[in-house]
């Protein structure tokens, strides 16, 4: 009979400690209804600190809210006149502070996969769209106001995806016959 209780109590101390959890400092917690009409896409909401939620219906991610520096891929983008560039970008990026959740109503996926993914090709959209208004020469002459109007580009299609663009760097290298003269 002691045993019996003692089981009990263990039961329930479990069932609590696996009932709640801690939202990091720096991150936005997203706590989800797993069940019901909605299937969890209506029913999300955001929370922070200590959470206490019933593991079996509600699931709880983590996005962390700070800036997060991501250095992407090389890739290739044609001016008008058909010269390639090749593009380096770094781009230091973040939530829009309480967004959380409609980020993870859009994707429903790890932040992590959304920056090197989405992301990404919102940044090689953005270059594509600025350099192939430009002839090679043009760009040569022109670096600094195509960045800008590459960063501009970029800043308000990632605040229309709930992100914030804190720098970007494009790594623009020139095509090589530049370069050799």
């Amino acid at each position: 009979r002691k045993m019996k209780k003692i089981l009990s109590f263990l039961a329930i101390v479990i069932a609590i400690a696996s009932s709640c959890t801690r939202i990091d400092a720096g991150h936005e917690g997203i706590k989800v209804n797993l069940y019901g009409d909605d299937k969890g896409v209506g029913n999300v909401s955001l929370c922070t600190g200590m959470v206490w939620y019933n593991p079996f219906t509600t699931q709880i991610y983590e996005y962390p809210t700070f800036v997060q520096t991501v250095d992407y891929e090389p890739f290739t983008v044609n001016a008008k006149d058909g010269s390639e560039f090749v593009v380096d970008p770094t781009m230091s990026v973040k939530i829009i502070d309480g967004k959380s959740p409609e980020v993870f109503k859009k994707y429903r996926k790890e932040l992590d996969e959304v920056i090197h993914g989405t992301l990404y090709n919102y940044v090689k959209d953005a270059f594509r769209v600025q350099l192939n208004n430009f002839t090679t020469d043009y760009i040569v002459s022109n670096r600094d106001s195509i960045e800008n109007a590459i960063e501009q580009h970029l800043t308000l299609a990632l605040r229309k995806e709930n992100f914030q663009l804190e720098q970007l760097t494009s790594g623009l290298k020139y095509p090589q016959t530049i370069v050799d003269a």
